[in-house]
């Protein structure tokens, strides 16, 4: 793996064998050659079949690279396949998500010709088990070359990683890493990329399938697993916090406002999961020991419905909030 590649993707794999064959394969049928690219698949110690079909598209598809790991988590995962990384720009993919077939050589080219640090893309929701939308032909549209503070200013920051792509140099200047045995963890890796990029823009084009289905990590109603994912929630307010200080003197007040937002919505979705899993209490208890109380008002940029208020002064109230237990039904 020490030849220079044009682009690295980063696919962390767990028992993913109903979804991963329509990744690998959304990956493998691009437009560049496949000595251009490398598909870095990184199994984190399945129980499944999915290591041996990473196996069998690695033996079909000189492009893609496989390392089997004990399990370790997904930032771990994430961040084992940047340490193989070769290329000069990288790109996450999730293994149950798939890219639009050839889009790669406009996402390169694109970067290339207007030097870009960080270029973001659209997505396409996916319901699990539903027919796979049609995604159009865009129209060409002007490439608007922004600093990535003033990206975040002016547009809505997804918090996942997957929704652009950026050069490598990006993430090894700043010895950026995915933070390991935590869910969650590309709450504070996207803002720290996307902040760090002098030049940053959108192609305005529909890239990449995001599948949501009900059995991956974050919908799990397991009771271990939501107790785990509460404290996630106060560690990604936290670490999106200390993502703000490091870079507050770049951000006008819309950016700031923009990213203290979704710094501050960790905690509603917390109490959210608190509520469902029978923990509400205990989650209360943590943020008042934290100082995370009273909530703030949510930018209504992004969060524009009047429930985000009317929740903002009933979570505000722990003792009203524990006691309608079915709240998130209610306002869903």
């Amino acid at each position: 793996m020490n030849d220079i590649k044009i682009l690295s993707v980063v696919v962390p794999c767990y028992n993913v064998e109903g979804y991963l064959s329509r990744c690998l394969s959304s990956l493998v049928h691009q437009d560049i050659d496949g000595s251009a690219y490398e598909v870095i698949a990184v199994d984190d110690g399945s129980t499944d079949s999915t290591g041996e079909i990473c196996d069998r598209y690695a033996k079909d598809y000189p492009q893609v690279k496989v390392m089997h790991q004990t399990n370790r988590g997904l930032g771990a995962a994430r961040n084992a396949g940047l340490d193989l990384a070769r290329g000069k720009y990288l790109l996450f993919v999730d293994a149950d998500d798939f890219m639009v077939e050839n889009c790669f050589k406009e996402l390169i080219d694109t970067a290339e010709a207007n030097l870009l640090d960080v270029l973001a893309y659209h997505s396409v929701d996916v319901y699990d088990g539903s027919p796979i939308p049609l995604v159009s032909e865009a129209p060409k549209q002007d490439i608007k070359v922004q600093t990535g503070a003033e990206y975040l200013s002016e547009n809505f920051m997804q918090g996942p990683v997957w929704w652009f792509f950026t050069k490598r140099e990006i993430i090894e200047k700043e010895r950026l890493r995915f933070p390991e045995g935590h869910m969650l963890e590309d709450s504070p890796f996207t803002p720290e990329v996307i902040l760090s990029a002098q030049r940053m823009a959108n192609i305005g084009k529909v890239c990449y399938y995001y599948v949501q289905r009900p059995s991956s990590i974050m919908h799990s109603r397991d009771r271990e697993h939501l107790l785990t994912l509460l404290g996630d929630y106060i560690f990604a307010y936290k670490s999106v916090d200390e993502v703000i200080a490091k870079h507050r003197h770049k951000m006008d007040e819309s950016a700031y406002t923009r990213l203290a937002s979704r710094r501050d919505s960790f905690l509603y979705f917390g109490i959210f999961r608190a509520l469902k899993s029978g923990v509400a209490k205990e989650f209360y208890q943590h943020l008042k020991n934290d100082g995370l109380l009273p909530l703030r008002q949510l930018d209504k940029r992004e969060f524009a419905s009047k429930k985000w208020n009317i929740l903002r002064l009933l979570f505000n109230c722990p003792a009203l909030t524990c006691g309608i237990g079915k709240i998130y039904g209610f306002i869903r």
